[in-house]
């Protein structure tokens, strides 16, 4: 008996069957690639509002309503509205400019004095709510950075003996205290700025990255992104300037998207509001609206 046999280059019917399935989904995966990749390249785009004269780049803040604070070109602490309208001025009541601004509470103002070794807070009509001198807390050396937690202490790096420590002014001393020496490269440690977001403390050393630490001052991790000079956070997002773009990092995602800036200016720092983009310059910050 002669078996029948089909030919070798004809699918047999289970075969031709399992293709026949399947082949609306490969004709979907070249449009669902390019679904993706245009969600990756997707990104605002930036119209210019107006600019105003400023006198630090660097000493600048945003608050959770987004409402900007900068010192303009008098030293004055001055506070603007999302469009770049002024509302409140604050004058200090002595020489010198802060170190550095954080409002992300509107409530508490904090300005760290360096050279003073001083932290005022101010209230949301930026009148003074007090003014604490680190030196009364028995504090040496030099304080280089501070800023407000969760519990209104504040959390102070000291580079005199590299320490990270939170002030208790309630209990009129510090009750935590981290020896970075220990677990940090001292010698090389440049840091410039601390913030607090979401229960976790960054700490931003320009040449070893930001620093990441819980609200018990214990060590958890780094961001490696050297050269930095200031950062800033916008929902789940940290963000910063560098090589002419400002790039977004999502802290849950650990993915990165980026932003290309106008060419030919050199932007020393950036607050990103909901709406608004804020670029600084030496003499100036630029105003853009985000245009989705």
């Amino acid at each position: 008996m002669t078996e029948n046999r089909l030919p070798s280059n004809i699918l047999k019917p289970d075969r031709l069957l399992a293709l026949l399935l399947c082949l609306p989904l490969l004709c979907a995966m070249p449009v669902l690639a390019q679904d993706q990749q245009e969600e990756q390249v997707r990104v605002p785009q930036l119209q210019y509002s107006h600019s105003l004269a400023i006198s630090s780049p660097t000493v600048a803040s945003i608050d959770r309503n987004n409402s900007i604070y900068l010192l303009d070109k008098n030293r004055n602490l001055t506070k603007l509205d999302s469009l770049g309208q002024v509302q409140v001025v604050f004058s200090p009541p002595f020489k010198g400019r802060p170190a550095s601004v954080e409002a992300w509470n509107p409530l508490k103002v904090l300005l760290f004095y360096q050279d003073r070794q001083e932290i005022m807070l101010l209230d949301r009509f930026m009148r003074p709510i007090s003014q604490t001198s680190l030196a009364d807390y028995g504090y040496t050396g030099t304080i280089r950075a501070a800023t407000l937690s969760s519990d209104d202490s504040f959390w102070l790096y000291n580079e005199s003996d590299f320490t990270l420590s939170k002030l208790d002014q309630r209990f009129r001393k510090a009750t935590i205290e981290t020896s970075l020496g220990l677990i940090l490269e001292k010698e090389r440690l440049d840091v410039r700025l601390l913030r607090e977001y979401q229960n976790m403390l960054y700490m931003l050393d320009a040449n070893g990255g930001i620093f990441l630490f819980d609200n018990l001052g214990n060590y958890k991790s780094k961001l490696p992104f050297t050269g930095l000079t200031t950062f800033g956070f916008r929902e789940n997002e940290l963000y910063y300037l560098q090589e002419g773009k400002l790039h977004f990092y999502d802290l849950f995602k650990q993915q990165i998207r980026s932003i290309n800036l106008p060419a030919g200016k050199k932007y020393l720092n950036a607050l990103a509001g909901k709406r608004h983009l804020y670029l600084f310059t030496d003499k100036e910050v630029e105003i853009y609206t985000l245009v989705p």
